[in-house]
């Protein structure tokens, strides 16, 4: 088996290289790569509770613990990333009411804003990268990403 029949190995090149380029999207913003997908994270959950009709005002929160699993990242990562943010007024943090240890973290007004500006770079820069393939070959694709992170 060579090197690049090997699925891990073409799988983190592809991550990789992908990161690299969708840094130049968000990096005007001053954010790192785990700032990024924390604010990503917290932003799709956002908007997505905000389209539905009777959640217009509400404000999504997450535990560092529900990003650290949602993102990937290590918990010193997580909050690392979080404290930078917060300096930057980026999130908002609020205890937890049901559990006094745990902080619920939601994106400020500033946060949102700069998710919203960021968000059509990021979809222009998608569309860009799918360029090349079919909507059927990306929908094959992303149905293999399911099955193997099944």
């Amino acid at each position: 088996m060579t090197l690049d029949e090997m699925l891990a190995y073409r799988v983190a090149m592809l991550s990789g290289n992908l990161s690299e380029s969708l840094y130049s999207v968000y990096a005007p913003y001053d954010l790192t790569m785990p700032q990024w997908r924390i604010m990503a994270t917290l932003g799709t959950l956002q908007n997505k509770e905000s389209n539905k009709e009777s959640k217009k005002d509400c404000i999504v929160s997450m535990t560092a613990k529900q990003l650290v699993k949602a993102t990937r990242l290590d918990k010193v990562t997580v909050t690392r990333a979080l404290q930078q943010m917060e300096r930057h007024r980026l999130i908002d943090k609020r205890q937890d009411t049901s559990d006094g240890r745990a902080v619920n973290v939601s994106l400020s007004i500033t946060g949102q804003n700069v998710y919203l500006k960021i968000l059509p770079n990021v979809i222009r820069w998608q569309e860009e990268k799918l360029a090349s393939i079919t909507d059927s070959e990306y929908q094959i694709f992303l149905k293999v990403i399911d099955k193997l992170t099944s």
